[in-house]
């Protein structure tokens, strides 16, 4: 279990999607992470609201970089993170499902895409974790839609040292090398999950768990079209959300992911 008592920084933080805790646990896990971490909407957090957008240049790791949502902003007055993994505590999984937009008259082949994490450790294992876009996920959820892309890569991580908070470090964990992956105009929506199952490993057995980080605030790095507001969606049998519109978790308008890739087209 993770500790209930932690330092409080000036943001609150919500969280989870992924299966239940473990036999020596007596609290079940949260879906939302300033549930999971017993946490109030800091006064400081609340007095500053949501800065404006400053730094326009992508993370150095997206590239060629099609896309990124924005940095999480610790100071926003609604940062959080919303579970995201397949762990021994959330055995069955949790998965969040980020929407972008391939802009009208463009085509994008996708070669690499990424979720930003705070998880209790960068360890990925099995390494090989899953990746998905999808398209017509319905406004109200319930379904996934249709699937256009999908299947397993070699995952990696790259700290992200702007975002440590509550003993949770946060992470990019990146599938390269997608293939078959093309995309016309339009809405979609990704996710990549990060993974840690393997009950020898020490760093998967004692209280693993990830959580995608918001961006809502002020966006630093956002690059390539702007992500749609309050259109993700939380999908998690652990949890009881099929196909749940984020919001009906936590108040977090967006969430941090990536698209790598080339543009074609007007």
């Amino acid at each position: 279990m993770i500790p209930m008592k932690m330092i409080l920084l000036p943001a609150a933080f919500i969280a989870a999607l992924i299966p239940f805790a473990s036999a020596q646990d007596s609290r079940l896990p949260q879906a939302s992470l300033d549930r999971e971490m017993d946490v109030q909407l800091s006064a400081r957090a609340a007095a500053l609201g949501n800065p404006p957008h400053t730094t326009p240049t992508p993370p150095n790791y997206c590239k060629p970089c099609l896309f990124y949502a924005g940095d999480f902003d610790s100071n926003a007055s609604d940062a959080n993170g919303m579970s995201n993994e397949v762990d021994l505590t959330v055995f069955t999984g949790a998965a969040m499902y980020t929407p972008f937009i391939v802009p009208k008259g463009k085509t994008w082949t996708v070669t690499g895409l990424f979720t930003v994490n705070f998880m209790s450790t960068n360890t990925l294992d099995p390494r090989m974790i899953p990746y998905e876009v999808r398209k017509h996920i319905p406004k109200s959820g319930g379904s996934g839609g249709q699937l256009v892309c999908h299947g397993r890569k070699p995952g990696s991580t790259v700290a992200q040292g702007f975002c440590d908070a509550f003993g949770f470090p946060c992470f990019a964990t990146i599938v390269n090398t997608v293939k078959g992956c093309r995309l016309t105009s339009g809405k979609y929506w990704m996710s990549v999950v990060p993974y840690c199952t393997n009950k020898h490993d020490p760093n998967c057995e004692t209280n693993y768990r990830a959580f995608l980080t918001n961006d809502d605030g002020a966006m630093n790095h956002r690059f390539g079209p702007l992500e749609p507001a309050n259109n993700s969606f939380f999908n998690s049998k652990y949890f009881g959300a099929n196909w749940d519109p984020s919001s009906k978790w936590q108040t977090s308008s967006r969430f941090s992911v990536g698209v790598e890739g080339t543009s074609t087209g007007r």
